[in-house]
């Protein structure tokens, strides 16, 4: 039985190899077991023995107790959580959502990104986006330098917001205005 639990990062700690056996998409480094690519992450039981149990005839140690596995998947689609019956639905990136990206090019004002997930989806296609020079971090902005903070190739998490590129306003979302 296989149950979803949430979207693992690379490097992501998913538990100590004391409780779990590593399946596919992970590592085990110092006890513990790590996240090896970005998707949703698996609980698998162990599978039961198949066929009658031998009776014992003497004492021995008791078997070690089954480890769930865990594996992260590195493609997601309805097709296998709907029962095949129909193709997966695109999730839009709006203001305020937490995404998952993926840094394709750096430049000295700023870092494009391909959205991979936004929120708990994993997104079929890729949404470009901006990482700017002065939404690196809140405090000294003038002292950032893209090329320090990112590579190509770095996953980021980042919370979508909008900006009107004329003016700088913050909006919740771009609307009309009234006459």
């Amino acid at each position: 039985m296989a149950q979803a639990t949430s979207i693992a990062v690379p490097g992501q700690l998913l538990g100590p190899l004391s409780e779990y056996q590593p399946g596919p998409g992970t590592h085990v480094h110092n006890s513990n077991l790590f996240a090896s690519i970005l998707g949703p992450v698996r609980k698998l039981n162990p599978p039961k023995p198949a066929g009658p149990q031998k009776r014992l005839t003497k004492i021995t140690p008791a078997a070690p107790v089954a480890l769930l596995t865990l594996s992260i998947e590195r493609n997601i689609s309805a097709s296998t959580q709907d029962g095949g019956s129909k193709g997966k639905a695109e999730i839009l990136p709006e203001v305020t959502s937490t995404v998952l990206c993926r840094v394709t090019r750096i430049t000295p004002r700023q870092a494009q990104v391909a959205i991979l997930v936004v929120g708990e989806t994993v997104l079929d296609g890729e949404w470009q986006g901006l990482i700017r020079v002065q939404d690196v971090r809140a405090t000294e902005k003038d002292k950032v330098k893209i090329f320090e903070s990112f590579r190509p190739g770095d996953i980021v998490r980042a919370v979508v917001e909008y900006k009107d590129p004329e003016t700088g306003v913050s909006e919740s979302r771009k609307v009309a205005k009234p006459f």
